[in-house]
């Protein structure tokens, strides 16, 4: 039997395990850790596709849960380092058959509920800023917090300055979900909590809105902005910041694109509050999975994206947001079927509109933020309202459901 080659990163005599995308050979956890980055964006882009659904034939499946079974055993604290060295021709052939019942029990739970999501190397939106503490409100005002998933690290005055971002509480969890409840053998390992995303590119140039159009813009043109930064946000984290992959942009698009009456049906709003309810009701209506971050943490970010990173460049967030999606849908436009090409186009000439009016209009981006936040504080308001009548018919009901109804008149034999 030849001898396996040498680790590509220690340069040790045998490496085991092969990267799946780059094939540079690697002996152990630290260095399968050190070349992460390209390794687990296999993994985690096998993931993405399975929960979307596109990978249905039995022989993808059957990779699927090779690639994450391998995943799970370099990731357990208790691996050996003799384990690890195992012969090349044994590390791909019959893992899952290997797997106790209970562990395959459990794995497939987790795949069919959805939970497996959490495995998914966390995410943290690029509007969050770096190494900025939590903040909950705008202005200093008091008021509800975001809902909370997990405890965030510490808690901020709500006196904080207008400018710093605002993060919702339970930040650090992936894809916005708790920790399913597993084997101790099928647990992900815990994770350092990793800084957000870079801010996206905005174009060197961006046009006058006098070359984009003859007559003044609408008054109503504002009202369009928190629109569609809410289908942004929304999509984007529903698909965890990751979009690198074309094949996902023609459903990022559809997403978008519906969520976003300003972009997908050309409608017009008269208001920030109805702009975002139009958002909230288009959610429900296309069946899309709750966002992330959850409807008022969504908010939160469309806020912070319009307030920017500080006073002096307020528009930076809102250009990035906008640049980011122009050149997303331009790419989308593409590979989406030809009856949809003028949708898809439409709707990226909107940003770049859009793009243009946030650039000359820096002014109406704190009276925007603010507004968005008072609808977050009310929206808060109306779940709370929700909680309470709910917690007193549970109370009432003596359970989660009403007992079954008596008949009001019984016949007697």
């Amino acid at each position: 039997m030849e001898a396996a080659e040498p680790c590509g990163l220690c340069l040790r005599e045998r490496a085991a395990y092969t990267c799946p995308r780059c094939n540079v050979r690697f002996c152990s956890v630290p260095c399968y850790q050190g070349h992460g980055a390209c390794a687990e964006a296999f993994h985690r882009r096998q993931l993405l596709l399975r929960l979307q659904g596109q990978r249905g034939d039995p022989a993808s499946r059957t990779r699927l849960k090779e690639a994450l079974l391998r995943l799970r055993e370099l990731r357990e604290l208790g691996d050996a380092e003799p384990q690890l060295g195992r012969d090349p021709e044994d590390q791909d052939d019959g893992l899952w058959e290997r797997l106790s019942p209970a562990e395959k029990a459990a794995f497939q739970r987790l795949l069919s509920s959805g939970e497996i999501g959490a495995f998914l190397p966390p995410w943290r939106p690029w509007w969050w800023g770096w190494g900025r503490g939590l903040v909950q409100e705008l202005g200093g005002a008091e008021g509800a917090q975001p809902p909370a998933v997990q405890k965030p690290e510490k808690k901020t005055p709500s006196s904080a300055p207008i400018h710093q971002p605002l993060v919702p509480q339970g930040a650090s969890t992936p894809m916005g979900t708790q920790q399913p409840q597993a084997s101790s053998s099928m647990a992900p390992t815990q994770q350092p909590e990793e800084m957000p995303s870079p801010v996206p590119a905005v174009p060197a140039s961006v046009p006058p809105l006098s070359s984009l159009t003859c007559s003044p813009a609408s008054p109503l043109v504002c009202f369009q902005l928190p629109n569609v930064l809410y289908a942004y946000v929304f999509a984007l984290t529903l698909y965890n910041g990751d979009l690198s992959e074309d094949e996902l942009l023609p459903e990022f698009s559809d997403m978008v694109l519906d969520v976003a009456g300003a972009l997908g049906a050309k409608q017009v709003f008269h208001s920030t509050a109805e702009a975002l309810q139009a958002s909230l009701q288009a959610v429900t209506a296309s069946r899309y999975p709750e966002c992330p971050l959850g409807n008022a943490g969504a908010m939160m970010a469309v806020a912070q994206i319009l307030m920017g990173e500080n006073q002096a460049m307020q528009k930076g967030y809102s250009l990035a947001a906008l640049s980011h999606l122009a050149r997303l849908l331009g790419k989308a436009k593409k590979l989406v079927p030809t009856e949809k090409r003028p949708r898809v186009y439409g709707a990226k000439k909107k940003c770049d509109f859009l793009l243009s009016w946030v650039n000359e209009n820096q002014e109406s981006l704190t009276v925007l933020a603010l507004e968005v936040q008072r609808e977050y504080k009310t929206h808060l308001e109306a779940v709370k309202e929700v909680d309470v009548v709910t917690k007193e018919l549970q109370k009432m009901w003596g359970g989660k459901l009403p007992p079954a109804k008596k008949p009001l008149i019984e016949e007697l034999d």
